[in-house]
């Protein structure tokens, strides 16, 4: 405790009038996510704010999106530990602040991924304290010019904050120009403060010139970082994907609670599952007997049971939505869910990618040799395709080629699920030597029971009704079963 100093270096008033002006108009329970915000439940919020279904591949990019600004604060509470009162005024108003910003911005829908962005963008720009490391501890004035760049986060979380505490009713896009505005303002903002950083930095170097090539380093490091999270963003940028997770969050939220269950030990499925070899599982079904919702669940038990060495996969064919319909956006789609998962460091200058945004569009075999080079990063891959009989015929071909070959081709072990109408003669034809379920009134009635047992008892309750004959509700529940005929 001898090291503990009793008074921050820098002028203090400024962090409590900001964070002051912050907690103004918040709810009780908003102020209660900003007293107790920290870095682990920073994270946490990010990941539950994806709704109770977006799990996988959504999280992970959230994450990394959130990790430069994260870590920059981190490394500042770190620098702070000497000064006995800095948690309280300094880490908390910043932790809490941005916690709070990224759960009013959830209710905003499309305008959450955007604060995200811009979070990220203002976690690039900080100056790292852990490159100063070495020199801020007896240079007081390097501390100063650092803790004005971290002083610019609270305030542009206030701005964040009264922006979207306005009614949902009136964000749209019109009003969220000039928001864009100020925030590049800000940026101009962070960056000059890194200038001040560094010219502070460089008197403190001559006096501490030994530990010159030491930050040296970490500069180069840190360089090559971002070069490697702006490639990987550019990948991104040029892929022609769908939005992949909204569809599968829409499909999950029509999915009645504990249906679906039944597949999970189906013979075939888990004969399919524990296959030490690439195998593929087909599912047919007439039109609205939950194929759909039978695939969206599939997914879920297959992101729940997949380890950090595989990588679930999955694509919605829906005639609703002509842009899915399209096997190069597919393809594509596969690809960029392939990429989510693979670590910051494959992303480098040796990185071969045919998506580029400088490249021309690579053609379907080059998309698919591309793809069996990043299963080779994994042991296993998982690929859910529901719905491919919605694909035109010349549009199925293509996919039902690129399943064969890569369930033939791949050294890394490769599980396909696909879900098509019975009546699709070249999906069965091409699929005929893998495995097979055709959804029956039999796998699917218990479902359909449970439904209307549980609606039935939802209408009872809240209409109040006296339903004391047990015998009665059991015969309306038969004959609603008998009439769904499995839909």
């Amino acid at each position: 405790m001898a090291n503990i100093r009793t008074s921050l270096p820098f002028p203090t008033r400024p962090w409590e009038t900001a964070k002051n002006k912050f907690l103004e108009n918040l709810s009780p329970e908003e102020i209660q996510q900003f007293q107790n915000a920290t870095l682990e439940n920073f994270f946490y919020d990010a990941s539950s704010a994806q709704k109770k279904h977006a799990r996988g591949s959504r999280v992970w990019e959230l994450q990394e999106k959130l990790a430069s600004l994260a870590e920059g604060i981190d490394d500042y509470g770190k620098a702070l530990d000497v000064y006995s009162n800095a948690y309280g005024l300094i880490l908390c108003p910043i932790w809490g602040s941005v916690r709070v910003v990224l759960n009013i911005a959830l209710e905003a829908g499309k305008f959450q991924e955007k604060i995200v962005d811009m979070f990220a963008r203002i976690g690039d720009a900080l100056p790292r304290f852990r490159i100063y490391q070495s020199l801020f501890r007896k240079h007081e004035r390097l501390l100063r010019a650092l803790s004005a760049a971290y002083l610019d986060i609270l305030k542009f979380c206030i701005m964040a904050k009264d922006f979207f505490l306005l009614p949902m009713s009136i964000i749209c896009m019109a009003i969220w120009k000039p928001f864009q505005k100020q925030f590049n303002d800000y940026i101009v903002a962070f960056r000059t403060h890194q200038k001040m950083v560094e010219k502070e930095a460089g008197l403190a170097h001559l006096i501490e010139s030994a530990r010159s090539r030491e930050i040296e380093l970490a500069n180069r490091a840190l360089q090559e970082r971002n070069e490697k999270i702006h490639r990987r963003h550019r990948i991104f940028s040029a892929l022609p994907s769908i939005g992949y997770q909204t569809k599968h969050d829409i499909i999950c939220s029509h999915r009645h609670p504990g249906t679906n269950t039944w597949l999970q030990t189906h013979y075939n499925f888990v004969g399919w599952l524990s296959s030490q070899s690439s195998d593929c599982l087909s599912c047919f079904g007439i039109p609205g007997s939950g194929k759909s919702v039978l695939s969206a669940s599939t997914i879920d038990y297959l992101i729940e049971l997949s380890q950090p060495s595989s990588v679930v996969c999955y694509y919605y064919c829906d005639y609703a939505d002509p842009l899915s319909l399209d096997a190069s956006r597919l393809i594509a789609t596969i690809i960029k869910q392939v990429l989510v998962h693979l670590p910051l460091d494959h992303f480098n200058d040796a990185f071969d990618c045919p998506f580029e945004t400088d490249r021309p569009t690579p053609s379907h075999s080059k998309c698919q040799e591309f793809l069996l080079r990043l299963f080779e990063n994994f042991t296993e891959v998982f690929i859910v395709l529901d719905g491919i009989d919605e694909l035109a015929q010349y549009s199925q071909s293509i996919v039902l080629n690129m399943v064969n070959d890569l369930l033939h081709s791949s050294r890394t072990r490769v599980k396909v699920f696909v879900t098509s109408r019975c009546e699709e003669c070249l999906i069965r034809e091409s699929l005929e030597s893998y495995r097979v379920i055709d959804l029956g009134t039999d796998h699917l009635q218990a479902d359909v029971e449970l439904f209307v047992t549980r609606k039935l008892e939802s209408t009872i309750l809240s209409q109040r009704l006296d339903f004391s004959d047990s015998l009665l509700k059991r015969e309306i529940i038969q004959a609603l079963v008998n009439g769904a005929n499995g839909m």
